[in-house]
């Protein structure tokens, strides 16, 4: 039996105790639950949200990892087809060391598969070590390029922007999906969404030829940056279907 359980037990049988309110006290979802003054006195509790809470509680507890590693894959499917249809040119044509262009690669390639597995994990520290992550990530992104500006006008390169968008749109929408299974946190939502825009990054990495900071910051970066801001917005707007941490 999980804490969870335990304080929904404890709720219906009217005798909760000093350890559900220290868990209330870490567990914003659990301490919605609980009635002013529940912890140390009897108070009274919707019938109808006790019998809801009851079903919940006997449900059969399922592994947690199994819809983010599906996720995972599902991400890495994708920026595999992406990158074979838009072809690799940039793997072959940048000048960076191959070590860093590798590396930041492999970086890139962790945000969008494991990310989600740190997201969506249950614990609250792990969504910020995807936020990490993800911060590597882009500084992976301005650190292994080599300079090149390859569009005559700056404008031209406006087609990365579009690229990110376009490859976020299903894994965004899967990502809600699992977010709503949960309850609501910003930095879990927040993460979410960078992973998912990361895909769009991954696949430019070997694809686009222009290796000039102001384009990546501008065409890569920022939709990434403004998706992942998007996802927090939008989590925020959809209904919670579970509040499960």
């Amino acid at each position: 039996m999980n804490p969870h359980q335990r304080l929904v037990q404890h709720l219906a049988a009217g005798a909760l105790d000093s350890e559900d309110a220290a868990h209330a006290s870490r567990c914003p979802a659990c301490a919605a639950l609980l009635p002013a003054g529940a912890a140390e006195a009897d108070a009274p509790v919707d019938a109808g949200l006790l019998a809801a809470l009851q079903r919940e509680a006997s449900r059969p507890v399922r592994a947690w990892w199994r819809w983010p590693a599906l996720l995972a894959l599902a991400n890495l499917a994708l920026a595999a087809a992406a990158v074979h249809v838009l072809e690799p040119w940039n793997a072959e044509a940048s000048t960076s060391p191959v070590w860093l262009f590798l590396g930041a690669s492999v970086v890139l390639l962790g945000l969008t598969t494991a990310g989600a597995l740190l997201a969506l994990a249950p614990r609250r520290r792990w969504p910020e070590a995807a936020l990490a992550l993800a911060g590597l990530s882009a500084a992976g992104v301005l650190l292994a390029t080599d300079g090149r500006a390859a569009n005559a006008r700056f404008w031209d390169g406006a087609t990365c922007l579009v690229t990110v968008v376009l490859l976020a749109l299903l894994p965004l929408s899967a990502g809600l999906l699992l977010l709503v299974r949960v309850a609501y946190s910003p930095l879990r939502a927040l993460a979410v969404g960078l992973l998912s825009a990361g895909v769009g990054l991954l696949v430019l990495q070997f694809h686009c030829t222009d290796g000039a900071r102001p384009h990546l910051l501008v065409f890569h970066l920022l939709p990434w940056a403004v998706l992942g801001v998007a996802a927090v917005l939008l989590r925020r707007l959809l209904s919670t279907w579970s509040y499960a941490p």
